[in-house]
């Protein structure tokens, strides 16, 4: 909310750096949450869930900031947004109180498990596999999510007021593919399929159809921009599940939030160098092209990298998961 009272790009910076450490203790939390209160047949379904709440929020977002930036100017829809963070602070507190039971269970896993300090989890592979999966595939969603607006506006020449008609569809995708991703991922283990072969084809899957964001750029029909944007974001939802579902899966439910924590630093170093290199290829190049192909042609490097470290998913020996 702070954003509103930005007066240049430092106090811009400053208080988006703010925002930052404000949310890097929720997805971890989330995702040790799942790990915790979640059977393994049902997490990658249940994470996926709790994704679509991003996926939701970015689907909200354009129309509703449009709303109010035409009506009352940019200033306000930062005062908007952030305000509606109160009223998920109220639900969550609503639910704990209505789900005392949780809490405790959650003690008593915690102190029945002992403690694993985080600098201890640097030394599995599993950790670094989780890490570069996302610092490498990251940087697609992070585009889709801050630099469509402008490439509609450049690209396709929607001012404001078409751009809240137009970009909130890919989203409602991702919302859906949240899903019925984690659905399809409960179907497969429910016809015996292992962890490590559920979440290798889910991925495989993700890697295959994501890069069909490049046809997006190379449309020059609106209609089918949208549409391609949307099936790359619906696969590429399919890799966010799954890699999301990898800590749970090698890691006891004490260690999931450190690892997730890890993996989330590699997400924003990852999109951190992307946006700066999208900003500066858009700047001389003037070429969306690039950034698309570019960024698109990550996810095969994710995919091997990944791979490499991952080896069979699975709990780690001698690290016992609930």
């Amino acid at each position: 909310m702070l954003t509103a009272l930005s007066r240049g790009p430092w106090s811009l910076g400053a208080f988006r750096g703010l925002l930052g450490i404000g949310e890097a203790g929720a997805w971890p939390a989330f995702a040790k949450a799942a790990a915790t209160w979640v059977p393994l047949k049902a997490r990658t379904l249940v994470i996926g869930i709790c994704n679509s709440g991003s996926s939701l929020g970015a689907m909200i977002a354009p129309p509703l900031v449009a709303a109010i930036t035409l009506r009352w100017g940019w200033r306000w829809s930062f005062v908007v947004t952030g305000g509606i963070g109160f009223v998920w602070v109220a639900a969550f507190q609503l639910f704990r109180w209505f789900n005392p039971n949780m809490e405790r269970t959650d003690r008593v896993q915690a102190s029945g498990s002992g403690k694993v300090r985080w600098t201890e989890l640097l030394r599995y592979r599993q950790t670094w596999a989780v890490f570069f999966c996302r610092f490498l595939a990251d940087p697609l969603w992070y585009f889709f999510v801050f630099w469509i607006p402008e490439f509609l506006t450049r690209d396709r020449g929607l001012n404001l007021a078409g751009i809240a008609v137009v970009a909130w569809i890919p989203f409602l995708v991702a919302d859906l593919s949240n899903f019925s991703g984690g659905y399809l991922s409960l179907r497969l283990q429910g016809a015996g399929w292992s962890v490590n072969r559920t979440r290798k084809t889910m991925m495989v899957l993700a890697v295959v159809f994501s890069p069909m964001a490049i046809l997006a750029v190379l449309s020059h029909s609106l209609f089918w921009t949208i549409a391609m944007i949307s099936v790359s974001i619906y696969f590429w939802i399919f890799w966010s599940i799954s890699v999301h579902s990898l800590p749970g899966d090698y890691f006891p439910s004490r260690a999931v939030a450190s690892v997730y924590g890890i993996a989330g630093t590699g997400s924003t170093v990852g999109s951190m160098i992307s946006t700066w290199a999208v900003g500066a290829i858009l700047d001389s190049t003037h070429n969306y092209t690039i950034v698309f192909v570019g960024l698109s042609m990550l996810m095969p490097v994710a995919l091997i990298v990944g791979f490499s470290l991952m080896k069979r998913v699975e709990p780690i020996a001698g690290m016992h998961v609930e």
